[in-house]
């Protein structure tokens, strides 16, 4: 008995290690939509490498939605048809027999229909601004974790949630998606999908166009951001420093800039 534990734990101790990255969707009920994730591994100095051949899996609520296979780019999708408004969660793990080892992820879904209106939130909008560090390496944040929300930020996303559904969108490292989706829970932010938007720039236009009349506002944080949104008819507010305010209002006059996250719920209301 305790030779074949040990292999066993040999075997698993065998694997190399993976990241299975989930992307997040909305659509409406009774509509398909293709749940997506990608298996990765995490190279030197960050970069990311994907992983062709690996079967993975989806389950909603234990319930076995299908297999996947992941192509030369990673990523492996199956066909899912959601009925009813609301989010749905899917977990997706790697099959058994793979010979890496990853944590199962979790996808939401927003299954909403046209009734309610929808705000657009940057992730990068509900972080506290660090402050400047005037000696290299000092006061360095060193996790994603140890960022503290923005003031004000979960109480106003916890009352605008009453009344509007939200989509986070993330721009970074796939490998460090499920770390900011972990901190938005820690910190108690309202649960709703999360767009990983900067590998996903064409899913970003379709849902401006199909979902376009239901956005009402879009929360912005850095520059690269407001550029994809510049352009299109929506109410836009992007969090700044108190003292680069009058700066930024010159060099983005299509814009709303704001200090303040209770700022944005009263442009809203």
């Amino acid at each position: 008995m305790i030779v074949l534990g040990s292999n066993t734990l040999s075997r698993a101790e065998s694997k190399t290690p993976a990241i299975i990255v989930p992307y997040d969707s909305i659509t409406y009920p009774g509509i398909e939509v293709w749940p997506q994730a990608k298996v990765v591994v995490k190279k030197f100095y960050g970069s990311e490498q994907p992983v062709g051949g690996e079967r993975i899996e989806f389950l909603e609520e234990g319930k076995y939605l299908g297999l996947a296979l992941t192509g030369g780019d990673g990523d492996g999708v199956i066909r899912y048809i959601p009925y009813g408004e609301g989010i749905r969660r899917i977990r997706i793990r790697l099959y058994h027999t793979s010979g890496y080892k990853s944590e199962d992820a979790e996808m939401f879904v927003g299954v909403w229909s046209r009734s309610r209106p929808i705000i657009l939130v940057s992730v990068d909008a509900l972080k506290e601004r660090q402050k400047e560090v005037v000696f290299p390496f000092m006061g360095k944040l060193s996790k994603e974790t140890d960022w503290k929300p923005a003031a004000f930020a979960v109480d106003v996303l916890s009352d605008m949630s009453k009344r509007f559904n939200i989509v986070y969108l993330y721009n970074g490292s796939l490998t460090d998606f499920q770390k900011m989706r972990s901190w938005l829970s820690m910190n108690k932010f309202p649960v709703f999908p999360m767009i990983i938007w900067n590998n996903n720039i064409n899913y970003i236009k379709r849902l401006i166009s199909d979902r376009g009349k239901e956005i009402k506002g879009v929360v912005l944080n850095i520059e690269e951001e407001v550029d994809l949104f510049q352009n299109k008819q929506l109410r836009m507010f992007r969090i700044s420093w108190k003292k680069e305010k009058s700066k930024n209002k010159d060099e983005f006059k299509n814009i709303s800039i704001v200090t303040d996250w209770r700022e944005i719920r009263k442009g809203l209301f």
